[in-house]
């Protein structure tokens, strides 16, 4: 990529400690995963460290957005989107767009904040611009300023020999950086293979009520990690740290993988309603280790049946995370030709995994089967059968049984068996 291709977004977050709840270079980096939803190439800055003319006094993210551009509908619709979310986030930030990352941090200090998408609208731009806000050493800006400059454009038209004969070589290189002339390389900053981010209170936390502020920031910033990733998950841990106490560890599951934000803090706003912490919290922690492709739902001109299989596995989720992980269960499939044990519960979100498909060959079977078969007396009209079934010998609970469908005096239609050792008739199970 050529510099004439480069756009840079630099956004400047002034109180980002304070409003993140956590170390400065930790909600940094929490930024920076998920900023990578819009960028592959992330840089940041922490205040006081060291940038391309001094020390920043505010932390600064920086995303390369012209390779973005296009897939976003243009840097505008890309600008807002970003901006929507640190909103949503609610951090103060100020954003600048310009070819280079210096110039995007020096436009992010200026009283008019108008974008520069080209050199020569950059150019326009510094050129009406104080000279104070130049990062340079003050002995540069005071040399400057003695000699009569006022504006940063009085300084960009200097001869660069002049320039660099009388000040370090760092100033000219900066100006050019600044302008956009040379390359302006950026530490890059890599995503984790997995996610953790943490966030700390000044007091001690003493309702689940409370925690549901910093658990929106943070899975806000989760979603922006997963989507960075093009990934979902199907389970997280929430981990309360305690002064004196362990750490309590929440798990939180879906019962097909998601990546949404707001299904996440449903979830969770779930489980918390009826859990009892240990002790107050001092300090919250979101980590995900495991990983999925994204479930995405897509639908035509007419719909289709995806969306309301959606909305069902929401419901179970939220059932699960109110009631507990045990309180729902789905069925599945035995390889077993006894009917009562012909299947088993499992977790919603395994369902499909070890079960056996039915044959569509097969005979059919009533949608209520008794867990017991009840004996009855001979039934007086059999329409279908008898289908044996012989089984169970190797685990000594071996049958031998002759099935029928059958009606009942009332018209309806039941499943019924002989007991071919006992010579009795019993129940099995109904239709509807």
């Amino acid at each position: 990529m050529t510099l004439d291709t480069h756009l840079w977004l630099c956004i400047r977050l002034p109180r980002l400690a304070r409003e993140a709840l956590a170390d400065e270079r930790c909600a940094l980096e929490r930024l920076a995963a998920w900023a990578y939803q819009w960028s592959s190439l992330i840089s940041y800055t922490a205040s006081g460290e060291a940038s391309a003319g001094g020390a920043s006094s505010e932390p600064l993210l920086w995303l390369e957005l012209g390779a973005s551009c296009a897939l976003f509908q243009g840097h505008l619709a890309l600008l807002a989107a970003i901006e929507r979310e640190l909103t949503q986030l609610e951090l103060s930030h100020v954003c600048a767009l310009a070819p280079s990352p210096t110039a995007a941090a020096l436009l992010t200090r200026a009283a008019a904040r108008d974008h520069a998408l080209t050199r020569s609208q950059l150019r326009t731009q510094l050129d009406k611009l104080p000279l104070q806000l130049l990062e340079l050493p003050e002995k540069t800006l005071a040399a400057l300023a003695a000699s009569g400059l006022r504006r940063i454009g009085e300084v960009l038209v200097l001869p660069a020999a002049a320039i660099a004969r009388r000040f370090e070589p760092e100033t000219l290189l900066y100006l050019r950086r600044l302008c956009a002339e040379v390359a302006d390389p950026r530490p890059a900053w890599r995503l984790p293979e997995t996610y953790q981010a943490r966030c700390e209170f000044g007091v001690e936390v003493r309702t689940s009520t409370a925690l549901l502020f910093p658990l929106q920031r943070l899975l806000l910033e989760f979603q922006g990690y997963l989507r960075a990733r093009d990934c979902s998950v199907q389970r997280f841990t929430l981990e309360f740290e305690h002064y004196r106490q362990p750490v309590s560890r929440v798990t939180i599951g879906l019962s097909a993988a998601g990546r949404d934000a707001a299904q996440f803090l449903t979830l969770v706003r779930e489980r918390l309603h009826s859990l009892a912490l240990p002790a107050p919290v001092s300090a919250l922690r979101v980590t995900a280790d495991e990983f999925t492709a994204p479930a995405i739902v897509q639908t035509d001109l007419f719909g289709n049946d995806a969306q309301p299989l959606q909305q069902l596995q929401r419901l179970l989720d939220r059932l699960r995370a109110r009631l507990g992980d045990d309180s729902i269960q789905a069925l599945a499939l035995e390889a077993d030709h006894r009917p009562e044990r012909g299947w088993r519960f499992i977790a919603p979100e395994k369902l499909g995994v070890g079960g056996t498909d039915a044959n569509p060959d097969s005979p059919p079977r009533p949608c209520w089967l008794l867990r017991e078969p009840i004996r009855i007396e001979a039934p007086g009209s059999l329409l279908q059968g008898p289908e044996r079934i012989e089984s169970g010998w190797w685990e000594g609970a071996d049958v031998s049984r002759d099935y029928y469908l059958a009606r009942t005096h009332e018209g309806a239609q039941i499943w019924v068996f002989r007991d071919r050792r006992q010579d009795a008739w019993y129940l099995q199970g109904l239709w509807a």
